[in-house]
C-alpha cells in the first residue's frame, strides 16, 4: 500500500501526474516491479492454491500454513491490482469506503507477514525439537493458524482509524489517493511489521545453526542450509522497504523537503515488499516438492534394487 499510495499521490499533486509519473525513474521502476510482482505471483499462488487444496483435510501443519500463505498472497496481489487502479484514476468515495480499502489491503500483507512469522517457528520446533512439537495438539495448530488472521485483522485497526486527508489545499478530498495515515500510526504499524521480520530471522539463525549440530548425511545438511540460507535473504531484503517507509514516515514528521525527495527515490525499493509475494512459492512449496520427488525417488530405486536382488 505504502508505494501504491506514495507513487500516485505524488504524482497527482503535479498539473499533469501522467507525465511526472513517467519522468521519474523511482515511480517507472515502482510500477514495473509492482507489475512483475502480479504477473508472476497470481498464477503460482493460484496453482499452490489448486495443489493443496485437494489435500488439506488431515493434512499436516506444513501444508495448512503453506496453502494459507499462499492465500494471503494471492490476496494481496489481488489488492495491488486494485490498489493501482483506484490510485491510477482517483475515484470519488466516501471517507468509509477509503478506510475500508485501506484496511483490506493492509489485512492481507500483515496476514501475510504473521504466517510467514508462524512458518518460521513451526519449522524451528520441528526440525530441532520434534518431540515439543509433537505434543502441540491439532486443535492447538488451527488456534494458532486462526491467530494469526485474527492478529492480521487486529494490526491495521489503528494506521486505518487514524486515516486523514491530506493537507494540501487543491487535493480532492473524496479520493483515495489524498488519504494518508498519520505518522504516530505509521511508526507503530511500520515497528510492529519490523518485530515479525526479526522473528522471522532470528529462528531460521537459530535452525540453520542446529541443524549443523544435528547427526544427518552431509547431502542433506546442505540441501536443507541452501533452502533456509534463501529464505533468510529474502527475508533481509523484506527489511528494505520497512527502512525505506520510515524514511517517509521521518519526513511527514519533519516536514524536510530533502527526507521527501529522498522517499520519493526510494518509492520502488518499498515495492520490492511485493516480489516477496511471488518468491513465497518458490521457497516454501515448490522446494519442498523438490526435495519429497527425491525422496519418492531413492524410495523406489531402493525397492527395485530389493527386487532385483530377490
Amino acid at each position: 500500500m505504502e508505494c501504491v499510495t506514495e507513487t500516485f499521490s505524488n504524482a497527482n499533486h503535479s498539473t499533469s501526474g501522467t507525465s511526472l509519473f513517467f519522468s521519474h525513474p523511482s515511480y517507472v521502476a515502482a510500477a514495473v516491479i509492482a507489475v512483475l510482482s502480479c504477473l508472476l505471483g497470481i498464477p503460482t499462488n493460484v496453482l499452490v492454491i489448486v495443489k493443496l487444496s485437494s489435500h488439506l483435510r488431515g493434512s499436516s501443519m506444513t501444508k495448512r500454513l503453506i496453502f494459507n500463505l499462499a492465500l494471503s498472497d494471492l490476496l494481496s496481489l489481488f489488492c495491488l491490482v486494485i490498489a493501482g487502479a483506484v490510485f491510477a484514476t482517483g475515484p470519488h468515495l466516501a471517507h468509509g469506503l477509503c478506510q475500508l480499502f485501506f484496511f483490506i489491503f493492509l489485512f492481507c500483507i500483515t496476514s501475510s507477514s504473521n504466517i510467514l512469522m508462524l512458518i518460521s517457528v513451526q519449522r524451528y520446533y520441528q526440525i530441532l525439537h520434534h518431540a515439543k512439537w509433537q505434543k502441540v495438539a491439532r486443535a492447538w495448530q488451527r488456534v494458532l493458524l486462526c491467530g494469526v488472521w485474527i492478529l492480521g485483522a487486529l494490526l491495521p485497526l489503528p494506521p486505518v482509524l487514524s486515516l486523514t486527508d491530506k493537507n494540501s489545499e487543491d487535493a480532492d478530498k473524496t479520493s483515495c489517493r489524498n488519504k494518508m495515515i498519520t505518522p504516530q500510526a505509521e511508526v507503530v504499524y511500520v515497528a510492529v511489521a519490523i518485530s515479525a521480520q526479526l522473528v522471522v530471522l532470528v529462528f531460521y539463525l537459530k535452525l540453520v545453526r542446529g541443524v549443523r549440530k544435528v547427526q544427518m548425511s552431509d547431502r542433506k545438511k546442505q540441501k536443507i542450509n541452501r533452502l533456509f540460507t534463501r529464505i533468510l535473504a529474502v527475508s533481509l531484503i523484506d527489511f528494505l522497504p520497512l527502512f525505506a517507509r520510515l524514511v517517509a514516515v521521518a519526513a511527514h514528521f519533519k516536514c524536510s523537503n530533502t527526507l521527501s525527495q529522498v522517499s520519493r527515490n526510494l518509492t520502488s525499493i518499498e515495492c520490492l515488499y511485493f516480489l516477496n509475494h511471488c518468491l513465497n512459492p518458490l521457497l516454501y512449496f515448490f522446494a519442498s516438492r523438490h526435495q519429497l520427488r527425491d525422496r519418492e525417488k531413492k524410495r523406489k530405486l531402493f525397492l527395485m534394487a530389493l527386487n532385483d536382488s530377490s
